[in-house]
């Protein structure tokens, strides 16, 4: 009963580590999307044809100009929109947290399961010599 019941937790705690895992590295990616959004160039959508715009990156622009001039600010603007970015980021915080938390506990149970393994064959090792050098019991 006892080893059945430390499987199950190991497994538990494994279960709950691998889905942190997975939600972090979710949350990771979006990151990285964003991140590759905000300081890229791109183009506004019509590479067919040769009058296509190019758009500075959002995040580091040259000039004194926020972003782009009036020419081109609404074909740019449509292609980051904002709103949307920030819905992706909004998406990432609660993923990541979950994540974390996920991945912190099925870790330190893990751990600690570990550390409650090695306690107690360091007292079965300490025990040992005591029960071979105690004198048989007569009846």
């Amino acid at each position: 009963m006892n080893e059945h019941f430390e499987q199950e937790f190991a497994a538990s705690a494994e279960k709950r580590r691998n889905w942190g895992g997975t939600l972090l590295l979710v949350a990771g990616g979006i990151w990285v999307v964003l991140a590759y959004q905000l300081m890229m160039p791109f183009g506004d959508g019509d590479d067919e044809y040769s009058d296509g715009r190019k758009c500075q990156s959002m995040l580091f622009y040259e000039g004194d100009a926020p972003t782009w001039d009036e020419a081109t600010w609404d074909d740019c603007r449509d292609e980051r929109r904002w709103p949307e970015m920030l819905g992706w980021l909004g998406l990432s915080v609660p993923l990541s947290v979950v994540g974390a938390a996920l991945w912190t506990s099925g870790a330190t149970s893990l751990r600690m399961r570990e550390y409650m393994a090695e306690h107690r064959i360091a007292t079965a090792k300490k025990d040992a010599p005591a029960k071979k050098d105690a004198p048989a019991e007569k009846d």
